[in-house]
């Protein structure tokens, strides 16, 4: 029987696998590195986006704080103004009544002198 050495051949099939393992190993590196820079790079996106988010409904809550302030001054100065009117309707029905309080003063005098001959 022939013998055949088979040990250069396991040695040569031992070396392919590891540089195939090498090369996988190194292609699953670059591939793993680039997935995380994909990621790194949308969640610093997303990161930026509510950022930005942030400070626009800021501005926008400032803006509604005026207008509520200036709700507000608007609203003391109807309650002012409707007060005033309230004050100058009252004097206004009440305005005739000095004049009515001398008529009936004339007048009960007017009677008590004529009524005296």
């Amino acid at each position: 029987m022939i013998r055949v050495n088979l040990l250069p051949h396991r040695e040569e099939k031992r070396k392919r696998r590891q540089q195939q393992f090498g090369v996988l190993a190194g292609l699953s590196a670059i591939a793993g590195v680039v997935v995380a820079g994909a990621v790194w790079f949308m969640l610093d996106r997303q990161v930026d986006q509510q950022t930005q988010n942030v400070n626009y409904m800021k501005s926008e809550i400032a803006k509604l704080d005026t207008q509520i302030e200036e709700i507000r001054k608007i609203r003391e100065e109807t309650a002012s103004l409707l007060a005033k009117k309230q004050v100058v309707e009252n004097l206004q029905s009440n305005r005739s009544e000095p004049v009515q309080l001398l008529d009936s003063c004339c007048a009960s005098f007017r009677r008590a002198c004529t009524s005296r001959p």
